[in-house]
C-alpha cells in the first residue's frame, strides 16, 4: 500500500503543476473555454459566478458514525491545497427519505453548486434530481451505494473485488467467511443494512448466492438492522429470544450491536460483520469473525473525483469506478497507533475512538486521510492532497462485466448475464 500511495503521490505533483491551481482571480465571470487558474481549458466558470466552485458534500443523517466520517473526510480533502485556492465546500446532512434528498439536491443546484458529492438512498428514485441537476451543469457524484442515471460519477466497492480474495461483491466474501468459520454447517440470521438501497441489494444477492456452495447451513430469521448498532441489538435480541439454536450472523453496517446482543445472551459464535472500531477490538480479543465492509474513505474519494472533473474535465475520467477495501481477521487485525496511516492498519487504539467509528478511513486512493480529519471535517495541519488525474482513475475503472449492478445496463458489445456470485451482470456478446 505505500508504494501505491508514493506513486500516487508522485503523479499528484505533476497533476497539480499542470493544472496551475494557484488561485481564483478571474475566475468570476470567465467564460466557457476561460485559460483562468482555476477554470480547466473548454472548462466552465462557477455558476454562481463568484471566484470559487461550489461543492456540496452530502450524506445521510441517520446517525451512525459511518455517514458522518465520509461526509468529514470529502468535506477535509476539498479545504486542502490546491483544492482550496478554487473550491468553496459545503456539507450538509439529509433525512433518510428519498422526497427529502430530491428537494435537497433541487436547493443545491438553486444555490449555484457545481459539484454534489452525494450518499444515494435510492438507485432509481433521485435520477430525476440527478438528470435535472447535470443539465444544468452540475457534476454529481454519488459514493458507496450507486444510481442508473447515466450523467451521474459512481464511486464504491460494491462491485469490487476485496484484496487477497478472488471474487467481488462484499456479500459474496462475508457470507463466504462466515459459513467456513462454522465449519460447513449450522444455522445463522441474515441481518440487512437498509433495504432497497442498491448496497444492501448486491450484499444480499450475492451472500445469497455464496450461501448457495453450503447447503447445510440454514436461514433460520432474516431482519432490518437499518446500518445501525441499537436496531440491529435489539432485532439480533428479538431472534435469540425466538431462535436460541443460531451458529452464527451473517451481519451489516452496526454489527457491534449483533455482538453485544450475543454477549447478552452468552453465546460466542461467528459473525460477519463491517468495519466497526468494537468488532475490530472483538477480533483483537479473539472473537471468531471477519470484518469486511465499506470503507468511509469513499466520501473523501468521491470528492477528489468530483473536483477532478471540475479542475481538470471530465476527459478520460470514468464514470464508474471500482474503490479497493480490505478484509480483516483474527488474523490480520492491527492497530493503527498513529493520526495518519501506518502500514497495514486497520483498527485504533482501543479507548481512542467511539465503537461505531472504523479504521478505514485510511484507503489507498485516499492518503490525505487523517482520523482527526475523520472527526472533525478540517483537514489535519501540513498536508497536502494528491489530485487524482484521469490516468490514476482509469486503473480503478469497474470491471464491464459488473456494470449491469450498478447501471442496470450493459456497455455496448455486452449483454446481460448471471454472474457466479449470482448478481446480475453483463458478458461479451
Amino acid at each position: 500500500m505505500r508504494k501505491s500511495i508514493r506513486r500516487l503521490g508522485a503523479v499528484a505533483v505533476i497533476a497539480a503543476l499542470g493544472l496551475g491551481l494557484a488561485g481564483c482571480a478571474g475566475a468570476s465571470g470567465s467564460a466557457e473555454g476561460s485559460s483562468s487558474a482555476c477554470v480547466p481549458s473548454g472548462g466552465k466558470a462557477p455558476r454562481a459566478g463568484g471566484q470559487k466552485y461550489v461543492v456540496y458534500m452530502s450524506a445521510l443523517n441517520i446517525g451512525n458514525a459511518w455517514q458522518e466520517e465520509a461526509a468529514n473526510l470529502g468535506n477535509a480533502v476539498a479545504q486542502l491545497s490546491p483544492y482550496n485556492s478554487c473550491v468553496e465546500v459545503r456539507k450538509e446532512m439529509t433525512q433518510p427519505d428519498p422526497q427529502a434528498q430530491i428537494s435537497q439536491i433541487q436547493s443545491m443546484v438553486a444555490a449555484g453548486a457545481d459539484a454534489i458529492v452525494t450518499y444515494p438512498l435510492s438507485p432509481t428514485a433521485i435520477n430525476s434530481a440527478y438528470k435535472d441537476a447535470c443539465g444544468q451543469g452540475v457534476t454529481v457524484v454519488s459514493y458507496d451505494a450507486t444510481v442508473t442515471e447515466p450523467c451521474v460519477y459512481n464511486v464504491s466497492y460494491i462491485t469490487s473485488i476485496p484484496k487477497d480474495a478472488t471474487s467481488p461483491f462484499m456479500g459474496y466474501n462475508a457470507m463466504t467467511a462466515l459459513t467456513k468459520l462454522m465449519g460447513g454447517k449450522g444455522n445463522i440470521f441474515v441481518s440487512h443494512g437498509v433495504v432497497g438501497t442498491s448496497t444492501d441489494n448486491v450484499h444480499y444477492n450475492s451472500a445469497r448466492a455464496a450461501l448457495k456452495k453450503t447447503p447445510d447451513v440454514k436461514i433460520l430469521t432474516e431482519y432490518e438492522g437499518k446500518w445501525d448498532s441499537a436496531q440491529q441489538q435489539k432485532e439480533t435480541a428479538k431472534s435469540l429470544g425466538s431462535f436460541p439454536n443460531v451458529d452464527g450472523i451473517f451481519c451489516g453496517y452496526g454489527e457491534s450491536g449483533c455482538v453485544k446482543a450475543l454477549k447478552a445472551a452468552g453465546k460466542k459464535i461467528p459473525v460477519s460483520g463491517e468495519t466497526s472500531q468494537y468488532f475490530r477490538e472483538q477480533l483483537l480479543a479473539g472473537w471468531p469473525g471477519v470484518s469486511i465492509g465499506s470503507p468511509p474513505a469513499q466520501g473523501g474519494i468521491a470528492m477528489k473525483v468530483a473536483l477532478a472533473v471540475l479542475l481538470q474535465g471530465p476527459d478520460g475520467i470514468p464514470m464508474d469506478i471500482e474503490v479497493p477495501y480490505n478484509i480483516v481477521t483474527s488474523d490480520n487485525v492491527k492497530v493503527c497507533d498513529k493520526d495518519t496511516y501506518t502500514e497495514g492498519c486497520n483498527v485504533f487504539k482501543p479507548g481512542t475512538v467511539s465503537d461505531e467509528e472504523t479504521a478505514d478511513i485510511f484507503n489507498v486512493m485516499l492518503p490525505e486521510s487523517s482520523l482527526s480529519a475523520s472527526k472533525s471535517g478540517s483537514p489535519s495541519a501540513g498536508m497536502k492532497a494528491t489530485p487524482f488525474t484521469a490516468k490514476d482513475l482509469q486503473k480503478h475503472e469497474q470491471d464491464p462485466s459488473r456494470r449491469y449492478v450498478t447501471r442496470e445496463a450493459c456497455s455496448d458489445g455486452w449483454q446481460k448475464a448471471t454472474l457466479p456470485e449470482g448478481v446480475e451482470g453483463c458478458s461479451k456478446r
